[in-house]
C-alpha cells in the first residue's frame, strides 16, 4: 500500500515555452532601445542645462554646448553609456520575446537602432564619431541578445 503523504513517482518535465512573435520582438526591442535612449537623453539634457544655468553660463554658450558637445566630454560619455545600456536592454528584450532565431531578430533591432542613432547624431558629432557610435550601438544590442541566449541555455 502507498502512503498518501509521498509525492507521486511519475516523471514530470517542464513544458517548453512557445516561441514568441518576431514582429513583437523587434518592435519591443526598438522601443526599449530608441525610446529608452531618447528618454534618458532628454533627462540628461535637462540636468545638464540646469547645471550650466546654475553655474552662470550665458544662454548662447549653453545652446552651443548642447548642440555640439565634445565627444570626450563627461556629458557625452555619460549620454553614450546610457544609450549603450538602452541598446543592450533592447537586444535582451528582443531575444527574450522572440524565443527563437534570437540573433537574427536582434540583428534587425541593431540595424534599426544604428540607423536611428546615426540620424540623431548627424548634427552633434563628426562622421567618424557617428560611425563608431553606430558600431558600438549594434554591438550592445547583440551583446544583450547573447546574454538572453546564454540565460535560456542555462535554464535548459
Amino acid at each position: 500500500m502507498t502512503s498518501p503523504y509521498q509525492p507521486p513517482k511519475a516523471s514530470v518535465a517542464d513544458v517548453e515555452p512557445a516561441p514568441g512573435s518576431p514582429v513583437k520582438a523587434v518592435v519591443y526591442g526598438v522601443l526599449v532601445d530608441v525610446g529608452g535612449s531618447l528618454l534618458m537623453g532628454v533627462v540628461l539634457t535637462v540636468v545638464y542645462g540646469v547645471m550650466l544655468a546654475a553655474s552662470g553660463v550665458p544662454p548662447e554658450e549653453m545652446e552651443r554646448a548642447m548642440a555640439s558637445p565634445d565627444p570626450l566630454s563627461w556629458i557625452s560619455i555619460i549620454g553614450n553609456a546610457l544609450g549603450f545600456l538602452a541598446s543592450f536592454v533592447g537586444g535582451y528584450v528582443c531575444a527574450r520575446v522572440a524565443g527563437r532565431d534570437e540573433y537574427r531578430w536582434a540583428g534587425v533591432v541593431a540595424v534599426i537602432s544604428a540607423i536611428a542613432g546615426f540620424l540623431f547624431g548627424m548634427e552633434a558629432y563628426s562622421i567618424e564619431w557617428n560611425l563608431l557610435l553606430v558600431l558600438l550601438t549594434a554591438s550592445a544590442v547583440l551583446a544583450g541578445a547573447r546574454t538572453a541566449v546564454r540565460r535560456k541555455e542555462r535554464k535548459a
